[in-house]
């Protein structure tokens, strides 16, 4: 019945969606967190670890900086700890009880605004937003074919930053950042992504 109970809760919650948010569910049984790997966690998700049997611990290892550090029991007494992902960036842990058998996990959060495509990647790319001209929202799409510190910023015609939209790293991937100009006046602006040695800066409209 318990082991009823728990895989119930790990479907229902695995990817628990409110209006801003998600909740993904992890289980720590054996010598095994599952699933083991989150690729595509955002700012302001939450990660739920439940324990199915064992006794274990959920503690940070590697962090994005400015993030929380935790180091939580997963035990009869306390079965279940979350954690509210603040920062973007990858994240690394482990059962320090297990770590030698490899009882270790990772997830990766995008920051907010930003969505992975799934799509293939091999060349460094931002492409022109759609739509254009706008009014208030328009979609950014960039590839980066490994690991960077990414930063997407917005210029006014004068060539004054108006607002950094990213400034985190990011794996291997092509995304779309939608942005949300309701802030702004009609108008031209540029957009500016840099990536390592790669700088690109494309042109749009915002028509109110």
């Amino acid at each position: 019945m318990k082991k009823l109970i728990l895989t119930l809760l790990l479907f229902a919650s695995l990817f628990l969606t409110t209006a801003n948010s998600t909740t993904f569910t992890v289980t720590a049984s054996g010598f095994t967190f599952t699933p083991s790997s989150i690729p595509n966690a955002n700012v302001g998700d939450t990660i739920t670890w439940v324990l199915v049997s064992g006794i274990h611990t959920t503690t940070s290892v590697s962090i994005p900086s400015g993030a929380a550090i935790w180091d939580a029991p997963i035990a009869a007494a306390t079965p279940t700890f979350s954690y509210v992902i603040t920062k973007a960036g990858t994240y690394n842990y482990q059962c320090t009880f297990h770590a030698l058998f490899g009882m270790t996990g990772t997830f990766v959060a995008n920051p907010i605004g930003i969505q992975p495509t799934g799509e293939a990647v091999n060349a460094y790319k931002l492409s022109q937003n759609y739509p254009n001209p706008f009014n208030p929202s328009t979609v950014i799409k960039f590839s980066i074919p490994q690991s960077k510190l990414v930063t997407l910023k917005i210029y006014d015609v004068s060539g004054k930053e108006v607002e950094t939209l990213v400034n985190s790293q990011l794996p291997q991937g092509t995304y779309n950042y939608t942005l949300n100009a309701s802030g702004l006046s009609s108008g031209v602006y540029f957009y500016k992504i840099t990536a390592g040695d790669f700088t690109e800066i494309k042109r749009m409209v915002l028509i109110k």
